[in-house]
C-alpha cells in the first residue's frame, strides 16, 4: 500500500471538511422539511421520528409554492433568453470592433456594473406605476434582463475575443451575413461562455427579492423569494412548510444545473481553426 504524504493527508482532511460544510445545509433543509417545529428545534441533526407529509401539502396548498416556482422560472428563463440573444450580438460587435464607438460602448456597459441595481429602485417603481407595468410578466422580464446585461456582456465579450477571427473571415467568404456569423458560428463556438453568462443571469433572477417584492402586488404573481419572506410570522413561524417550500424551490435549479452542466464546464470550442 502506498504511503500517504503529509500533504495528501491534509488535502483529504480539508476535502472531507468542506464536503461536510456544503452538505450539512442541504441535509438540514431536507430533514427539517419532514419535521414539526418541536423536532426542528430539539433534534436538529436527528432524522424525524414521524414523517410530516403535511408540510409539503401545506407548502403546495397554503403557501402556493408551485405557482411561485413557476413565476420565478418564467421570469428567470425569459430574462435569460433576452440576455443571451442581445448580449451575444452586442458582445460580438464590441469584441470585433465593428463600430467606431465600440470602446465607448464597452465603458457604457461598465457603468452598469458600477451602479447598484437597487439604487434605481425609486425611478423604476415610479416608471412601472405610471406606465401600468406592475404585475405583468414582460416588463419584469425586460427589467431583469437589463439588470443582468452588463455582467453577462463582459463575460461573453471576453470569451468571443478569444475566438479566432479566421472563423469570421471563412464565413464571410461563404456569403454569411453578420447575423449569420453570430448565430451560426459564434454562438456554437462560444457556447461555454454564453451558457455560463446565461446561468449566472438565471440564478440572479431566480433568487431576486427586492424588485419582486416591490413591483409585484398580485398574489398570483409572487415569486419564490417573496413567498418565503411571507412565511416569517411576527409571533409564530411554521418552519416545516417553510423548509418544504425551500426543497421544492431548489428542484428547478438542480434541473437547470444537470441540464447545462456540460455546456458550462465544456473546455474547448468545437470546430475552431487549427494553427
Amino acid at each position: 500500500m502506498k504511503k500517504l504524504k503529509a500533504g495528501d493527508i491534509l488535502y483529504r482532511i480539508l476535502a472531507v471538511f468542506f464536503f461536510l460544510i456544503f452538505v450539512y445545509p442541504i441535509y438540514f433543509t431536507v430533514v427539517s422539511s419532514f419535521k414539526n417545529n418541536t423536532e426542528i428545534w430539539n433534534t436538529m441533526f436527528a432524522l424525524p421520528s414521524r414523517i410530516e407529509w403535511g408540510n409539503y401539502v401545506s407548502a403546495v396548498v397554503d403557501v402556493g409554492i408551485l405557482r411561485a416556482v413557476l413565476n420565478s422560472f418564467i421570469f428567470s428563463f425569459g430574462a435569460c433568453l433576452v440576455v443571451v440573444v442581445l448580449v451575444t450580438m452586442a458582445a460580438y460587435v464590441v469584441a470585433r470592433k465593428l463600430l467606431r464607438f465600440s470602446g465607448a460602448l464597452r465603458m457604457y456597459y461598465l457603468l452598469g456594473l458600477m451602479i447598484p441595481p437597487y439604487a434605481m429602485l425609486i425611478p423604476v417603481v415610479t416608471m412601472f406605476t405610471e406606465l401600468g407595468f406592475r404585475d405583468k410578466y414582460w416588463p419584469m422580464i425586460l427589467l431583469y434582463a437589463a439588470v443582468n446585461f452588463p455582467m453577462s456582456f463582459y463575460l461573453i465579450t471576453g470569451y468571443i475575443e478569444g475566438v479566432s477571427k479566421e472563423l469570421d473571415e471563412a464565413a464571410i467568404m461563404d456569403g454569411c451575413s453578420t447575423t449569420g456569423i453570430i448565430f451560426r458560428i459564434i454562438f456554437p463556438v462560444a457556447s461555454p461562455g454564453i451558457f455560463t453568462g446565461a446561468i449566472i443571469s438565471f440564478l440572479a433572477v431566480y433568487n431576486e427579492l427586492i424588485f419582486a417584492n416591490t413591483l409585484l402586488t398580485n398574489q398570483a404573481m409572487k415569486t419564490i423569494s417573496v413567498r418565503l419572506l411571507g412565511l416569517q410570522g411576527e409571533r409564530f413561524t411554521s418552519y416545516g412548510p417553510m423548509f418544504a417550500s425551500i426543497v421544492l424551490s431548489i428542484l428547478p435549479i438542480l434541473a437547470v444545473y444537470l441540464l447545462f452542466q456540460e455546456k458550462v464546464e465544456g473546455g474547448i470550442a468545437a470546430g475552431a481553426v487549427k494553427g
